[in-house]
């Protein structure tokens, strides 16, 4: 009865036959059977990448797309900060720096802001951002940390009174670093600018003070509030810092060589307040291209890693010397 034909086994092998052509043929056509012959399992709500053909169809051409770039905040490059308390010398001999790193004098026939300042290969076109920390020198722990530890492209400034003061500068530039010297208009200190003593003595004691401070692209102005309200006062520092060739940060007025600041992080800054300034001056930088914030060298050590975070999402805005923002 389970011969080759006829009887009951027959039937059940060509049904057995029936059924297995039909599942092959309801699979390739519900796309359940792969290009290569294997089955698939399509499972609800979710989609199942299908295999792509190796070359293009006679005729066509392929069709190759890429994976947009996850944006990834842009990289500053921050040396590790150096956190003891050093001289100049004893900075440079146990810590040297590259050599490569090191800034040289331009030619003398440039005016002082381009010949000691670093310069800068971004474009202004794109939104830039300098940042000038101030008040270096009389802590030496505050400054062996900012010159090691700030990437190059921030622009150190020192007091007029430091102890070492052209040593100080010259580590500075070693490191990378443009230097600027520190110019408080508000009298505080015996040898400092004020008011009362009038332009002929005011611009003697600004002779005294840069002469003590070699190689520097410009002065960084603290106060002066006096200042601004006198401009017979004034005009004629402007004018002898001008013909001096150097810059002049930190005075909300429009002049050449002149930057005006618009973000101040004053000594022990909490670090919400850094954040918030950063934050407005990356808004300045995207909304008017540029934008210049200066920190007390106390806050210095905070300012970094904030910096990093607040770059995040803004890749295309970069950090540049102050001297890069200059207007002739």
């Amino acid at each position: 009865m389970f011969g080759l034909f006829g009887g009951p086994g027959f039937l059940v092998v060509c049904l057995l036959i029936v059924g297995i052509a039909g599942a092959v043929a309801y699979l390739a056509l519900t796309g359940g059977l792969g290009a290569a012959g294997q089955a698939t399992i399509n499972l609800p709500g979710v989609s199942v990448p299908q295999a792509k053909d190796a070359a293009p169809a006679p005729g066509g051409t392929a069709q190759l797309q890429s994976m947009p770039a996850v944006p990834v905040a842009k990289e500053m490059n921050v040396s590790v900060a150096i956190e003891e308390d050093l001289s100049p010398a004893e900075l440079l001999a146990k810590y040297p720096p590259d050599p490569s790193t090191a800034l040289s004098a331009g030619p003398e026939t440039l005016p002082a802001w381009r010949r000691f300042g670093r310069e800068s290969t971004i474009s202004r076109a794109a939104p830039r951002v300098a940042l000038i920390i101030t008040g270096l020198g009389r802590d030496r722990i505050d400054t062996v940390r900012a010159i090691t530890g700030a990437p190059p492209e921030a622009s150190l400034s020192f007091a007029g009174d430091a102890a070492d003061l052209a040593d100080w500068i010259a580590a500075a530039r070693a490191f990378g670093h443009e230097a600027l010297l520190d110019l408080p208009l508000d009298g505080a200190s015996s040898d400092g600018l004020a008011l009362q003593l009038g332009p002929e003595e005011n611009l003697r004691r600004l002779d005294a003070m840069l002469a003590k401070a070699p190689m520097i692209a410009g002065v960084a102005i603290s106060g002066g509030d006096s200042f601004l309200a006198d401009a017979t006062a004034l005009q004629p520092l402007l004018k002898h810092l001008q013909a001096a060739g150097l810059t002049v940060a930190g005075l909300p007025v429009t002049a050449p060589l002149t930057i005006a600041t618009d973000e101040t992080i004053a000594s022990g800054a909490t670090q919400s307040d850094i954040d918030a300034s950063l934050q407005s001056v990356m808004a300045l930088a995207r909304r008017r291209g540029a934008a210049l914030g200066i920190v007390a060298s106390t806050s210095a050590s905070s300012l970094f890693p904030a910096w990093q975070r607040t770059l995040i999402g803004r890749d295309e805005i970069s950090l540049v010397p102050a001297s890069a923002l200059v207007e002739e």
